[in-house]
């Protein structure tokens, strides 16, 4: 796609809001952290979330090929918010992402940020059609049926700081790893499963080493 030159103001005001949503919602990160993904100044990108400047194509295609985002979707909200074609194809092939080795329940396990290192897990090829994750785990047990059932593969995405209650996490705990719909309860996460025979139960936020959401499914 070869598209050169600055955006008028009327599609830069457009483009700031679809460009912070992502951000807040999809990303679920700060525009600091955000910006030095995509190689981008964060003053320089935190003027242009602000209208103080101007957001140039350059700077959009930078952001397109760091996540993996629509180009076209960017600058005018037209089509898929994901796309293939934001990354060349040779790399995309030559993606991978590890696959923690070990399984995410309802129960306790050894936590896997301490426990586990990267040379311990199976690098598998990226799932082009998730959006951007940093590793995946097999789902263990019957707690989270129907919408997650055992053998099930899940992809997860840390999250830096905003949280969508209600939506479904794998919690890194001193006491393992967790994957629940989370719902915040003052110092502690409420956990709670789709299986109505499992009962909820509380984790102390002083206790979880990471928070990932779940932002693929992967069943055979």
């Amino acid at each position: 796609m070869e598209i050169k030159g600055n955006l008028h103001k009327m599609e830069q005001k457009d483009l700031i809001k679809r460009l912070s949503d992502y951000i807040e919602y999809d990303a679920l990160t700060k525009p600091t952290t955000f910006a030095k993904g995509a190689g981008i100044d964060p003053s320089g990108f935190s003027k242009m979330l602000k209208g103080q400047q101007t957001i140039t194509v350059d700077t959009l295609k930078k952001i397109a090929h760091a996540y993996n985002i629509n180009l076209k979707w960017l600058m005018d909200g037209v089509g898929d918010v994901y796309s293939s074609e934001s990354v060349p194809e040779q790399e995309q092939n030559n993606e991978t992402r590890p696959r923690i080795p070990m399984a995410v329940v309802a129960g306790l396990l050894t936590g896997f940020s301490d426990s586990i290192k990267s040379s311990d897990c199976e690098q598998m090829p990226i799932i082009k059609a998730f959006p951007p994750y940093d590793c995946t785990m097999i789902v263990k047990g019957d707690s989270m049926e129907p919408k997650f059932e055992g053998g099930d593969e899940i992809a997860i995405r840390k999250v830096c700081d905003v949280i969508e209650w209600g939506k479904t996490y794998v919690l890194d705990t001193r006491d393992g790893a967790v994957l629940k719909r989370l719902y915040d309860n003052g110092d502690n996460f409420k956990c709670v499963s789709f299986n109505p025979e499992y009962p909820d139960f509380e984790v102390c936020k002083a206790d979880v080493f990471g928070i990932y959401k779940v932002v693929g499914l992967l069943r055979i």
